[in-house]
């Protein structure tokens, strides 16, 4: 059972702010702050979701979906999200929670403090996994002391063109560089891609790489099967009945796509998932690989997957394919196989284990106790 957390009240604050738990009653208030600050909120059904259909959640009744801070006239100056999740590592179910969206108002900036202290001190989870850092919110977590997820690089991307017109024009606003470039630009990227080797489509021995529209009973046998043969690495909980959830809207609105390697029994070898994440502030569309999973650690089946998102991305107009984070053997196939990479300005996955459980904090040390994926926390959601 979650014990509820009391109100944080700053003796310094003249204005009588508190840190309290948030409500679904607090959308509104929560979806026009985010706004304020760039960020897309949710409608209220998809945020909703994020608990009400969490299979996690559901085990969960006293559960606090986040918290809020409020000032003296009642008004929602920041919140931060508190998502729960299942994990598996070793034959024990872990129970993870993530901390989504961030966001304290400008004027109120010092209660960035006590609002991430109230979700990182409740008493319950076995971990806190955070998979979307950004810049501003890494002085909190290197405060709280949390860890960089000490495998694969959670700071650098690899990505593809698809739409060397439109993709040429977003950077060049994003550089503030003139418009009047966009088509040399467009050629010069293309050239450079030419000299780079294809994606590979085929597949041998009869396998099949194909595209599948729900999460079925197939990949509960993929996930029971992948506990037996990888149980000494912590997973995030890939139940179809978990897929499903995580991907539901995405799924129904078209922005989340299924790939799967089938051999010739239509048995299920791998599958990988790609999720809309466009850059908003430039108008890119962009699509990402947000998870992979083999059944039998052949990182080679990434190929053909790519392969198949490569050419949907083109047939539907999307700029660009990225692939961020993952563990070292799937890296060293994106690097092999994709044209170009980028930085990010920090580290986009840090972890802590609660102190109560100082042996787990000791076993996530090791590197290949990971197989790190946006899926995990928030990165996909």
């Amino acid at each position: 059972m979650i014990a509820t957390t009391k109100p944080f009240i700053s003796k310094k604050a003249g204005a009588g702010c508190r840190v309290r738990e948030a409500s679904f009653a607090d959308h509104a208030q929560i979806a026009t702050l985010e706004s304020r600050y760039g960020l897309v909120p949710k409608p209220y059904a998809e945020w909703t979701h994020l608990w009400e259909g969490n299979p996690a959640y559901q085990t969960l009744p006293d559960w606090s979906i986040g918290w809020v801070v409020e000032n003296h006239s009642g008004e929602i100056v920041g919140h931060i999200a508190n998502i729960p999740s299942h994990m598996e590592f070793k034959g024990r179910r872990l129970l993870a929670a993530s901390g989504s969206g961030l966001v304290v108002d400008e004027a109120y900036r010092s209660y960035a403090f006590p609002l991430f202290s109230q979700f990182l001190n409740q008493p319950n989870p076995d971990l806190i996994v955070n998979t979307s850092v950004n810049a501003n919110g890494l002085n909190l977590h290197t405060l709280f002391h949390f860890q960089r997820v000490p495998s694969g690089a959670w700071n650098r991307s690899h990505f593809w063109i698809t739409d060397y017109s439109n993709f040429a024009a977003r950077m060049l606003t994003q550089r503030d560089w003139p418009g009047l470039l966009r088509y040399p630009v467009a050629v010069a990227l293309a050239v450079k891609d030419v000299f780079h080797p294809s994606v590979p489509s085929g597949l041998s021995g009869g396998l099949q790489a194909r595209w599948c529209d729900r999460f079925d009973k197939r990949f509960d046998e993929f996930w029971g099967r992948t506990q037996e043969t990888s149980a000494a690495v912590l997973s995030s909980d890939r139940s179809s009945n978990t897929l499903n959830w995580h991907f539901n809207f995405p799924l129904a609105q078209g922005t989340a796509w299924i790939a799967t390697v089938t051999d010739t029994g239509s048995k299920l070898l791998a599958y990988a998932v790609f999720l809309r994440q466009d850059n908003t502030d430039v108008a890119l569309k962009r699509m990402r690989l947000v998870d992979f999973q083999t059944i039998d650690g052949n990182s080679e089946h990434l190929v053909p997957v790519l392969a198949l998102a490569l050419q949907k991305c083109r047939q539907q107009e999307i700029h660009m394919l990225e692939a961020v984070g993952f563990a070292p053997d799937k890296q060293r196939v994106l690097a092999r196989i994709a044209p170009h990479s980028r930085e990010f300005p920090c580290w986009l996955y840090f972890y802590k284990v609660s102190k109560k459980n100082k042996l787990l904090a000791e076993e996530l040390k090791d590197p290949a106790a990971w197989d790190p994926s946006p899926f995990d926390g928030d990165g996909s959601l």
